[in-house]
């Protein structure tokens, strides 16, 4: 999950409220709501500059709320739908998405969460809008940007529609190694899972640079079950300067030690 410090929104009358609404502090200057649970984590500086770029406070007012100062420690529930999806619409807009393309709220509660999480293959959840297309990711992210799957003529073509709320492996090097194609498959269909396509394994991919400070599959290459170039099933990995490589070049057969497979719970 993310890590973020959310932005405050701060009334005429002096109450300062978190990016949800919950009211942090009253008219008085003085810390409410102690419920560590119902907000994501603020940061004390950066509140109280705020306070001050907005001519809000007095220093005196300020000076109040430093005895409030475990705001900055309030704990992130990580497994609160509403924090990851806050998390996820912060996402969208640092990565420049159009912002017509709206993160759908969470189809899934917080017991699904914390049962993904604790699964022998841990999973995360994350938000692949349905109109995201390859070729806005070269425009999306400079260090991908001229990739051939990117071009409006690459011939990658997915096998079903994978969009929506996804819980995907969360591991950096891609799980399942040392399968075939087709037993791959299986082990995704026992689970109740799809292959990854192209586009939900890019989304994933940026989702670990921000959340991980680094891009996924350094060591291994993930088949992507979802997406196929040229009749073969693609399979994908990146480098450390966030360039994508993929190619069909592992055949239905083909067995490694460090080819795997990546795939998706729908909720």
């Amino acid at each position: 999950m993310l890590s973020a410090v959310s932005a405050v929104q701060i009334e005429e009358s002096g109450v300062v409220k978190d990016q949800a609404g919950h009211k942090l502090v009253d008219e008085k200057g003085f810390l409410v709501c102690s419920d560590k649970r119902c907000r994501a984590p603020i940061d004390f500086k950066q509140m109280v500059a705020q306070m001050v770029s907005e001519g809000v406070f007095t220093l005196d007012e300020i000076g109040k709320l430093a005895y409030a100062n475990h705001v900055v420690h309030v704990g992130l529930d990580q497994y609160d739908p509403g924090v990851i999806h806050s998390q996820w619409i912060e996402l969208y807009k640092k990565w420049g998405v159009d912002k017509n393309l709206q993160v759908g709220k969470p189809t899934f509660t917080r017991e699904k969460v914390v049962e993904m999480a604790n699964l022998p293959e841990p999973r995360v959840p994350i938000f692949v809008h349905p109109k995201l297309t390859l070729p806005m990711f070269d425009v999306l992210f400079p260090p991908m940007r001229g990739h051939w799957s990117l071009k409006h003529n690459s011939g990658v073509e997915n096998s079903y529609e994978l969009s929506g709320w996804l819980f995907v492996e969360a591991a950096l090097e891609a799980p399942w190694c040392s399968t075939k194609q087709e037993q791959l498959g299986k082990i995704f269909d026992k689970l109740g899972a799809k292959g990854l396509t192209l586009v939900a394994y890019y989304v994933f991919a940026q989702y670990c640079k921000e959340t991980q400070d680094r891009y996924p599959d350094f060591d291994t290459w993930a088949r992507l079950l979802g997406s196929s170039g040229g009749g073969r099933v693609l399979n994908a990995d990146f480098g450390s300067d966030g360039g994508p490589d993929v190619n069909g070049s592992f055949g239905p057969s083909s067995v490694n030690s460090d080819l795997g497979g990546r795939s998706a719970v729908v909720v």
